[in-house]
């Protein structure tokens, strides 16, 4: 998401150059997907609460920086294609039904927190990361993506509760973009 990311920034520097006078921030979300939508709602609920411009941005930019994202992809050919795989290591990783346990750094870049041989066996090891890195997790939000997958994204999200109490949670389809780095099966979440 960092060209969006970087359009937005352009578009902010344009409109000031202009004479614009409104304030605007634009938030690095760091995450994809429903970790952007979760951030939206964390802004209408400032929104609704009264705060101020600055107050919605200070309380918008410690929410992001306590979210994690975490994903595992049934298909890994669109990051081999954007080069975050090499042509081998995806070949080997098909092969012999590996499926990485993908997450977010603090930067918003990409890294492989385990893998584990199998997507059900993947998945218990996304919940058990989602788990052990929660902070403050009775006060947040539960949030899993999935891309034509309803029922695997439903026991993603049993087997994360099984393991910690949230504040709420649910699960949405892919939508744009997501649905092409997910491709079918894929499961992203966010907490």
């Amino acid at each position: 998401m960092s060209g969006s990311y970087n359009s937005a920034l352009l578009g902010e520097k344009l409109y000031k150059e202009e004479g614009g006078e409104e304030k605007i921030h634009v938030f690095n979300s760091r995450s994809a997907s429903v970790g952007e939508t979760l951030i939206g709602r964390k802004i209408q609920e400032c929104e609704e609460a009264g705060m101020d411009f600055e107050q919605v941005v200070e309380t918008v930019e410690a929410y992001i920086e306590e979210q994690h994202t975490y994903f595992v992809l049934e298909n890994l050919d669109t990051l081999r294609k954007n080069g975050r795989l090499t042509g081998l290591k995806s070949l080997v990783v098909s092969a012999l039904n590996i499926k990485p346990v993908m997450g977010s750094t603090p930067e918003g870049t990409i890294c492989q927190l385990d893998k584990s041989r199998g997507m059900k066996k993947a998945l218990a090891k996304m919940a058990e990361h989602v788990a052990k890195d929660a902070v403050k997790p009775e006060e947040k939000i539960l949030a899993i993506a999935h891309c034509n997958c309803p029922e695997r994204a439903e026991a993603v999200r049993k087997l994360i509760l099984e393991k910690v109490k949230v504040k709420d949670s649910f699960i949405v389809d892919t939508a744009g973009i997501s649905s092409m780095y997910a491709n079918d099966g894929g499961i992203i979440v966010v907490l």
